[in-house]
């Protein structure tokens, strides 16, 4: 139970201090506020509505998670080893072990924090496109507005009601503005419930594509797997160096099947690459998704079950590197 304790409280304070990033903060309302811009900028349908914007919020929520779990993962635990914060922590009854894997819990908090952000702006995204009706109060293209609207004030309202709490009760504001950018897109989220894509007042229906929901979890997944490297990774290494292999690594990975994969059985040293690197390809697939589509959730718990296991993996090489790494 004390190990527990210790571990439930350095999470929390690790989680804690990733939220007060003023990087974390700025990245997750980029992904926020260019998400809900996709509807209003986007030219072309391709034959689907909806669906370029669904891509893109998807895509964006990938491309600025990767950021995230980087650098939380990368900058928590090599600062604290280099300003001496894990020395002082070290010497009192705190193992390594329960240490290490406090810091990456702490992190996937926040992963999974960013990604309800980003999955609630996904699904109202795409409630917002422009979209053709036939019905008998409406026959041709419309736009959900009123959604949008609401959707664009919500990071600006959060930034504005966190700065007063911040003159008021002197509370620190990128946490504040953070835990109320999530508030507020929630209680967007449960508005527009009330309202149908044309703006008039309807019976309480959510009224968006729940199957985006499984392709987001994807991605979540994957950003969980990238922070477990990071963090790997910075047991020995600084945070710019760990940064530029993880870029490295996510875009071999993305690459995987056509670097490594078309002759992992001619070359053994391709087959390697192709079993260590991970295949991000696993956790990016909002083309089945196309045409009504749907992801089966035995894929869900095939791609969960891959991620574990390589995030376990990555965690037990981190832990034998950081019981001998060396602290000020």
């Amino acid at each position: 139970m004390l190990k527990l304790k210790q571990f439930l409280a350095l999470a929390g304070l690790a989680a804690l201090e990733a939220i007060r990033q003023p990087i974390c903060l700025l990245l997750s309302s980029a992904c926020v506020v260019l998400s809900t811009l996709i509807p209003f900028l986007h030219m072309y349908k391709y034959g689907e509505d909806g669906k370029l914007v669904r891509d893109g919020a998807l895509a964006l929520h990938f491309f600025f998670g990767v950021f995230i779990a980087g650098y939380a993962a990368s900058s928590s635990l090599a600062r604290e080893m280099r300003t001496g914060t894990a020395s002082v922590v070290l010497s009192k009854p705190v193992s390594r072990e329960v240490f290490f894997l406090s810091k990456f819990a702490g992190i996937t908090v926040l992963i999974l924090a960013f990604s309800s952000c980003a999955t609630m702006v996904t699904l109202l995204s795409e409630r917002v496109a422009e979209r053709f009706y036939f019905t008998d109060k409406l026959v041709g293209y419309c736009t959900d507005w009123q959604t949008g609207v609401l959707l664009i004030a919500a990071p600006f309202a959060a930034y504005l009601v966190a700065a007063v709490i911040n003159y008021l009760a002197k509370r620190p504001f990128e946490s504040t503005a953070f835990g109320l950018l999530v508030l507020f897109l929630f209680l967007v989220f449960l508005v527009c419930g009330f309202f149908d894509t044309t703006g008039h007042p309807a019976p309480f229906d959510f009224r968006v594509q729940w199957r985006i929901v499984p392709a987001s979890l994807l991605v979540t997944m994957a950003l969980i797997v990238l922070s477990a490297i990071a963090m790997g990774l910075s047991t020995r290494l600084t945070t710019v160096p760990t940064l530029t292999i993880c870029s490295a690594i996510f875009l071999a990975g993305l690459m995987s099947d056509f670097l490594f994969g078309r002759n992992a059985e001619v070359s053994l040293i391709a087959g390697f690459l192709y079993c260590v690197i991970p295949n991000w390809q696993h956790f990016w697939v909002s083309d089945a998704l196309t045409g009504g589509g749907t992801i089966p959730w035995t894929y869900i718990l095939n791609a969960g079950s891959y991620a574990l296991v390589y995030s376990a993996g990555i965690l037990c090489l981190g832990i034998m590197s950081f019981r001998h790494a060396e602290m000020r």
